[in-house]
């Protein structure tokens, strides 16, 4: 019985014998605790599935022009996942950060995702849409969160490439020829 109501065997055997104005209440307790432990459970996953989504969508993001191109089905699937997390936040090195409330981008996910073209990236200006080649647009700028939710948020760090500086090495003029004569001549001299 303690299996099919997932409690602790122990907690039911002392429930055992007791009459029901006990039992009630103190069964009750159990299932609420049961409850309140696979919610945790279920939380916990769901705060894994949408970290990883996170450095998946980081990993695969593609930079062009200081645009950060993301992958839409990482963006409007298990990055969402976790509805404790408040917002989700795109940080692109010093370039920029854009902060998107959970529930904005899951209800854009609801009527974007059906488009087979979509083209999604994130740059200084805020997150992008865009399909039927370009006919089709939503630009959504950076959403102000409250300081005190910033603890409730999905943080993306998406890495832009390193820029190198070109190094141009300055090239030595050109050797005159010179005989091998001239050049036994020049040793005995400075000899």
């Amino acid at each position: 019985m303690a299996v099919l109501l997932g409690v602790e065997r122990e907690a039911l055997e002392q429930l055992v014998g007791k009459p029901d104005r006990e039992v009630g209440p103190k069964l009750e307790a159990l299932l609420h605790r049961r409850a309140e432990a696979q919610e945790a459970r279920r939380a916990e996953r769901a705060a894994h599935i949408a970290c990883s989504a996170a450095e998946h969508l980081a990993r695969t993001a593609v930079w062009h022009e200081g645009r950060a191109h993301l992958d839409p089905s990482i963006l409007f699937g298990a990055i969402l996942a976790d509805v404790g997390h408040k917002f989700i936040a795109f940080h692109g090195g010093r370039a920029f950060e854009v902060r998107m409330l959970r529930h904005t981008l899951w209800s854009a996910g609801e009527a974007l995702s059906r488009h087979d073209d979509l083209a999604t990236w994130v740059d200084a200006e805020g997150l992008h849409f865009r399909w039927k080649n370009g006919r089709g647009g939503l630009n959504f700028l950076s959403q102000h969160v409250p300081a005190r939710d910033i603890a409730y948020g999905l943080h993306v760090y998406l890495t832009p490439p390193v820029q190198r500086p070109s190094v141009h090495w300055a090239q030595r003029p050109p050797r005159r020829p010179v005989s091998l004569g001239d050049e036994v001549v020049n040793m005995t001299l400075f000899a």
